[in-house]
């Protein structure tokens, strides 16, 4: 049984730590020991009682007998109350704890019961809350929806009206520019016959196939006409927020004359002082196979200072600089007016050469009708997108595809941004053939051009050439007649550069210093 001091049942290897286990632990040893000389005495008294009488043994056993009795029934006495009162210890203890028990208990439920309470007062709280929150919730809803809906229409009709503010003032700018430069469109009889002719600043803008100067067209005169149309297409470009394909150079500081570059080095970080003197030298046309150069793409240049046919002869390298230039700027001029909604009537290179007509259309002409201007989207997709759009029932968010014209599409607003799919498809229908193709075709018309004029030049020898002996002709056919595919084929360039120096040096029908039966004989060979 354990303590009821310290609570420790007895053990003998333990150490005690109260009096009361100490004295429990010897208890049982004292109770022995008393028991062992209660025994003994006992024996001794029998044994005495042996050696006495009968009657006196009898006696003596008797009241022996009857002593250890009743002392071994005080014994047991004695030990029944310590049991009963360690028990009564033991039990009262354990009514202590779980009297405190049953205080925790109680004060527990009381806790918990509170925190239900409390719990059920929120749960109730948010119920209602809920309720509350959800009552006539669809309505609100389709208020808020509403009234969003509303600011969206409303945000979408002002960025609407001024982005066709915004178009009208494009409008305004390029026209008052236009006028102000003084594009105008004239009619001219030529051979009896009337030729639309169209004018800037005083001076007819020069078609690309007319710069050989067939119309009397000088150097100075094609450059100051090149100038005023790419001093007004910087403008234009610049009103109506577009980046051009080929970026142009007006004159500045260090950069005298006007140039353009190649799309692929447009808008490229560059150094003025490079340029500059690219343009003050430029390098020597090489006879060779052209090899890839790491050195960046120069500017073309948008100005002569002779004649073409001589420049063809002189510089050959700035000839087709000079082309390439003048195709970038009337590719630049189309491309412009493909932006604006406006459509070329053949999608041929001649069109793209004849700038007067492309930039009158753009500036001065009167602006198309609804019914023109849809031309423009003539891709099969776009016009099943405008008409399922039509059939389809409009809801209250549909934003309205802005209208192809001038001054809409751009590169410097969000609404109708021409690099944003609808501007993309927009200009996916443009068939014009690309600007390389453009420079093979205008060289080509202009050196037959010049090899059809030095025709003409030495036409007049003809008659000459007839009365002179058939030998002096052979002397110098052999040379063509005879020369092997491989040989000719090689000197095809020779060719045209001869032939283009032949009507450089050429100052009438008969030159000073021309042999007669020697007209051209050698110089056609190709023709």
């Amino acid at each position: 049984m354990s303590c009821h001091t310290c609570f420790r049942a007895p053990a003998s290897r333990t150490r005690f730590f109260c009096p009361t286990c100490a004295r429990n632990q010897l208890y049982q040893l004292r109770v022995e020991t008393a028991r062992v000389l209660l025994e003994k005495q006992s024996i001794a008294e029998r044994i005495q009682a042996g050696v006495i009488l009968e009657t006196t043994q009898a006696e003596w056993s008797g009241e022996i007998k009857e002593t250890s009795i009743a002392y071994q029934n005080g014994l047991s006495t004695k030990r029944s109350l310590q049991i009963i009162a360690k028990g009564e210890a033991e039990s009262s203890e354990r009514m202590r704890l779980l009297g405190d028990q049953l205080d925790n208990l109680t004060a527990e439920i009381k806790d918990k019961r509170l925190e239900i309470s409390q719990r059920k007062l929120a749960l109730a709280r948010r119920h209602s809350d809920s309720e509350s929150a959800q009552y006539q919730l669809g309505e609100r809803e389709a208020a808020i929806l509403a009234n969003i809906q509303n600011n969206t229409k409303r945000t979408d009709h002002l960025w609407h009206s001024l982005h066709s503010k915004t178009a009208e003032a494009r409008i305004f700018l390029c026209r008052e520019a236009a006028n102000l430069y003084g594009l105008q469109r004239k009619t001219r009889n030529k051979e009896g016959l009337s030729q639309e002719v169209y004018t800037m600043g005083g001076i007819d803008i020069i078609d690309l196939r007319d710069m050989n100067g067939k119309t009397g067209t000088t150097p100075a005169y094609i450059s100051t006409s090149l100038f005023n149309v790419a001093h007004l297409l910087v403008l234009i470009s610049h009103y109506l927020s577009l980046r051009l394909p080929a970026e142009i150079t007006l004159p500045h500081k260090d950069h005298p004359i006007p140039t353009i570059c190649a799309p692929s080095a447009s808008y490229l970080s560059r150094d003025p002082n490079s340029v500059a003197y690219s343009l003050r030298n430029p390098p020597s046309v090489p006879s060779g196979p052209r090899t890839a150069s790491p050195r960046p793409s120069r500017p073309r240049p948008l100005s002569i200072d002779r004649a073409l046919p001589k420049l063809a002869r002189e510089d050959p390298g700035t000839y087709a600089l000079f082309l390439e230039g003048v195709t970038l700027l009337a590719w630049n001029v189309s491309w412009l007016c493909r932006t604006q909604g406006i459509n070329i009537t053949s999608e041929s290179w001649e069109e793209v050469c004849n700038i007067g007509k492309n930039m009158w259309q753009l500036l001065v002409a009167p602006p198309a009708q609804p019914s023109t201007l849809s031309r423009a989207f003539a891709g099969r997709d776009i016009q099943a997108k405008m008409r399922a759009s039509k059939d389809s029932p409009r809801t209250t968010i549909q934003r309205t595809m802005s209208f192809p014209m001038l001054g809409h599409y751009s590169h410097g607003t969000a609404h109708s941004f021409l690099g944003a799919v609808e501007g993309a498809e927009f200009m996916r229908t443009w068939r014009l053939p690309t600007p390389t193709k453009i420079v093979d075709k205008l060289k080509s018309t202009l050196l037959g051009e010049m090899a059809s004029a030095e025709w003409e030049l030495l036409e007049g020898d003809w008659d000459d050439a007839s009365q002179e002996p058939s030998d002096s002709m052979l002397l110098q056919h052999p040379s063509t007649t005879s020369a092997s595919p491989e040989r000719q084929g090689n000197n095809s360039g020779d060719s045209v550069n001869g032939a283009v120096a032949g009507a450089g040096n050429l100052s009438g029908p008969r030159g000073p210093t021309r042999m007669k039966g020697t007209s051209g004989w050698t110089k056609l060979r190709n023709r």
